[in-house]
């Protein structure tokens, strides 16, 4: 293989990489949440007067239901998946390049009130696409592309707009670059 059809390749292959143990961990997790339920909710009597319903309306209903599916079907998939070494390196690797996105997801939701929307959105998708080892024009066009997608999508479509960020107050920008941005 040449060395440029290396760099090329995505990190995220159909290559096993422990994904197995990741299903038996989120289903070990998802039953000790389960337990911890009665703890972090309070019965739905508690505290409402102007609304009361049953069983239905209770606060750990819907975490409830979620868990019990999550611990049934991670189980499930674990127990169908096939049995694979497990290869520390890649597995660290690969869920460390997840645990990073999910970081710079985090990461542009807390900037979206420094930098505003568009500008959040176009860094986070900018990294995302480095991360997913996009190289050359396609690193250009695709979080261009994202950002274009979601403002759209949020201005004109749902019809919402984000407040005036910091940036804006800091560094005094013509109205129309602002209504872009």
């Amino acid at each position: 293989m040449s060395d440029e059809t290396e760099k090329d390749l995505s990190p995220f292959s159909e290559e096993p990489t422990g994904g197995r143990w990741l299903l038996a961990g989120v289903s070990l997790a998802a039953i000790v949440l389960l337990a911890l339920l009665p703890w972090q909710t309070v019965p739905g009597s508690v505290g409402q007067t102007a609304m009361s319903g049953g069983w239905w309306a209770e606060p750990a209903l819907a975490p409830g239901i979620t868990l019990g599916l999550t611990v049934i079907a991670a189980a499930a998939a674990f127990l169908v998946a096939g049995r694979e070494p497990l290869q520390f390196g890649k597995t660290a690797r690969v869920y460390g390049q997840v645990l990073l996105i999910a970081a710079c997801m985090v990461g542009s939701v807390l900037l979206m009130r420094v930098l505003g929307f568009a500008l959040s959105i176009l860094l986070f998708s900018t990294l995302v696409t480095a991360i997913g080892g996009f190289r050359g024009i396609r690193l250009l066009l695709i979080p261009l592309g994202t950002t274009v997608a979601m403002v759209l999508m949020f201005r004109v479509g749902f019809s919402i707009w984000f407040p005036r960020p910091m940036l804006f107050k800091w560094i005094d920008l013509p109205n129309f670059l602002q209504g872009i941005l």
